[in-house]
């Protein structure tokens, strides 16, 4: 009888603690300045799911079970804008649909790179958001360190947690080779895994794909094994693990890509600084300096004021770290372009003229008349027009570069018709 009633006691107990905890549907976070990629802002979103579960304040819900629930909503509604838009009017009802008390919904503001983290918890059934965070971050695609601080100061302010909290647990809690190190895994027992990542990905133990698509399931024997996540578009990810119960994994994938150090040079040589590097119209920073490129950027445009576009197409290979000297040509005008088409036109017309007096020639031959000045003329004229043609195609050939506004200086000697170039680097 006692210990129904202890049964009893702790049932009600775990009840009450998780009826007191608010099950929470994370959306995705909205970025208005549209410069991170998708894959950083899934990322985030991920992140902040798993902060928010952490606290030990919510329930969060899956992330699979969210996406499923809203490709019947769509399927149900016929229509984009659950998948598409962010607003209050398009995410409460799938929160609705997921059972869940509050929704939380995040904003992204940046001007140039100062950027602000904002989020807002919504209470469902009122339609009012109840707590909320905001945090300032310095958007960088190499470096995410101030991208990660400030989505843990916001979930901290929605937690109600003191600034610090969190990275303060994540200190504090050890190692996973450490905390189940003294674990016993019973290699003759089988445990039933779920796999999942941030990104659908094809799971490996042990050398041998157990799963072509996360989220799967898959029995696994006790004891350490390799597990390897791969993904199309992201990087791939090895861990040890120990697997001594039934659980759910989890891997939070990193975007796919390398560092690419690019020092752009002259001919030369010599160092071409201040020159702006885009990809797909987005300027991603200005070389000489690094960049993080992903198979999403690797083909890339290097633009700079009197130098002609740069093409790059860089092969990615995860983890490396790829230095660059692409050699830039000076831009070129044809300085003598005037004199070239003054000799075209001039040439042209004085070998016409001379063709003309070549056909005088043949009809005076024809009617006996003396003919040799017309013939004189007109091989005359024929020479002469060639040999304006050939001046222009010479002068058109020629070319100079093109002195760039702020790094380069014209220096005009004898009677100005001479112009030299000097390059200030």
């Amino acid at each position: 009888m006692k210990r129904g009633i202890a049964f009893i006691v702790i049932m009600m107990s775990v009840t009450a603690l998780f009826a007191a905890k608010s099950k929470v549907a994370v959306m995705d976070i909205y970025d208005r300045s549209g410069n991170i990629s998708a894959k950083i802002i899934e990322n985030a979103t991920e992140m902040i799911r798993g902060k928010l579960s952490s606290t030990g304040k919510f329930m969060v819900i899956d992330r699979s079970s969210q996406q499923k629930k809203m490709k019947t909503l769509i399927g149900k509604e016929k229509k984009e804008s659950y998948k598409k838009n962010y607003d209050k009017e398009s995410q409460i009802p799938l929160g609705r649909a997921l059972a869940a008390d509050s929704i939380l919904r995040s904003t992204i503001s940046c001007l140039g790179n100062d950027c602000m983290l904002s989020a807002e918890l919504v209470d469902i059934a009122k339609e009012v958001s109840t707590s909320g965070g905001t945090s300032k971050f310095t958007y960088d695609a190499t470096d995410l360190s101030s991208l990660i601080s400030a989505i843990e100061d916001v979930v901290e302010q929605i937690a109600e947690m003191n600034s610090g909290s969190l990275a303060q647990m994540s200190q504090q809690m050890p190692q996973p080779n450490d905390q189940f190190s003294d674990v016993y895994a019973d290699p003759n027992a089988s445990f039933r895994i779920i796999f999942d990542a941030s990104e659908k990905s094809n799971v490996y133990v042990d050398g041998s794909r157990v799963c072509k698509s996360t989220p799967c399931e898959t029995m696994v024997q006790g004891g350490n094994h390799s597990v390897k996540m791969v993904s199309r578009n992201m990087a791939p990810m090895i861990e040890d693990i120990k697997f001594f119960r039934d659980e759910r994994i989890v891997f939070q994938l990193t975007e796919k890509g390398a560092v690419a150090i690019i020092n752009p040079v002259t001919e030369d040589g010599k160092p071409v600084t201040g020159v702006n590097v885009m990809s797909k119209g987005q300027l991603l920073g200005t070389a000489p300096g690094s960049f993080f490129v992903t198979p999403e950027n690797d083909r890339l445009v290097l633009q700079r004021n009197g130098f002609e576009e740069r093409k790059l197409k860089i092969r990615i290979k995860d983890g490396t770290e790829i230095n660059l000297s692409p050699e830039m040509e000076f831009e070129t005008y044809r300085p003598y372009k005037g004199g070239a088409i003054a000799g075209f036109v001039v040439g042209g017309i004085v070998l016409a003229g001379g063709l003309v007096s070549m056909m005088v020639a043949e009809t005076l031959d024809a009617l006996n008349e003396p003919s040799g000045d017309a013939w004189l003329a007109g091989y005359a004229m024929a020479g002469i027009g060639a040999g304006g043609i050939v001046l222009g195609i010479v002068l058109i050939s020629i070319k100079k570069p093109v002195p760039a506004a702020e790094k380069f200086t014209i220096n005009v000697t004898g009677n100005g018709a001479k112009v030299s170039f000097k390059y200030d680097f």
